[in-house]
This record gives C-alpha cells, structure tokens and sequence, in this order.
C-alpha cells in the first residue's frame, strides 16, 4: 500500500481522486479485523467513538515507547490507520479513495461532498516517527459534533488534521516512569 508524505491539495497542485483499488480496499478490510483483534474491539458492533479513543491511546502509548497490543512486526500506521478509516467510513459515510496529487499516491478517506479528507496512514505515521501529540480522537470529536454538516468548500478535500491541535496538550511527549 503506497503511503507518502501528506498529499493533500496545496495551492496550484493538480489533484484527484479515484476509486481505491480493489486489491487495497480488500486489504484494508482485512487489515481492519487484524487491527480490531489486536485492540480487542468490534469494527461493527462497538461505537465508533470508543473505537477511535482506543486508537489513540495506542499511539500514545507507541509514542512514549509503552507496552500497547500491536506487535512490533506489524507496520503500525496500517494497522490504525485502517481500523481509523474504517471508523469514518462507518460514522460519517466518508469513502476510501486513491488520492493523487503531482502524481503522487495516497490514500484517504473523504467525506461525502469532499470538502474535508484525512490520510489515515500518512497521518499516523508521521505522528509515529515525529512523536507528536496525538489528534485522532479530538479530531473525530469534533467532526462528531458536526455530523453532517459542510464544513469546508465542497471539493476541496482540505486536510482535517492539519487543522486539528490540542489547545493543552493531554500530556507530554516526555517518557511516563
């Protein structure tokens, strides 16, 4: 699964989406239930929310280098990102799609009308190996607040992240002990 750098649209980029290759998309399906199993939660039964603030404390925890559930063998940013995605897709009828920017590959999850994306992956793995604070729950949060409404211009795919910061930190990137 190609996984690059945050692609989201920037001025004068030339951009698009297209369907998520079948072959990923069924990755990703699998890669959820791995991902569900490792966290000991349900991706259909178990409240989205939850699921998500589960997902977060594992970065946290994988952050400042804590036992979490998911194996070291595993490329963690697929795991979570995957079960995250998933999770939009679930609670805001958001979609999976191969997002192209420059000619550049990604993947993302986009919401109905496309004003707002997320790169679950990209997302996650620069949160991992720059060790930032952690936004995935506030953020969906806060989209949960405004379920359904059109928050950005429709089509412009903005990335929801990039706009997403904690006013207090929940905690500091300093190892707990």
């Amino acid at each position: 699964m190609p996984v690059i750098a945050d692609v989201s649209p920037k001025m004068n980029a030339s951009f698009h989406e297209s369907p998520t290759d079948p072959e990923r998309s069924r990755l990703i399906d699998v890669v959820t239930q791995e991902a569900a199993a490792y966290l000991s939660v349900d991706p259909v039964r178990d409240i989205p929310a939850h699921i998500v603030e589960i997902i977060n404390e594992v970065i946290v925890k994988i952050v400042l280098e804590e036992p979490q559930p998911i194996p070291e063998s595993e490329e963690q940013d697929l795991v979570l990102g995957s079960l995250w995605g998933s999770q939009m897709v679930r609670e805001f009828g958001w979609s999976w799609v191969d997002f192209h920017v420059d000619g550049i590959l990604d993947v993302a999850v986009v919401s109905p009308t496309r004003d707002m994306a997320i790169f679950p992956f990209t997302f996650i793995a620069d949160c991992l190996a720059k060790r930032c604070v952690c936004t995935v729950a506030l953020s969906f949060n806060m989209l949960l607040q405004r379920k359904g409404e059109i928050i950005f211009e429709p089509n412009s795919y903005d990335s929801v992240m990039t706009r997403i910061r904690h006013i207090v930190p929940p905690y500091t990137l300093e190892p707990r002990g």
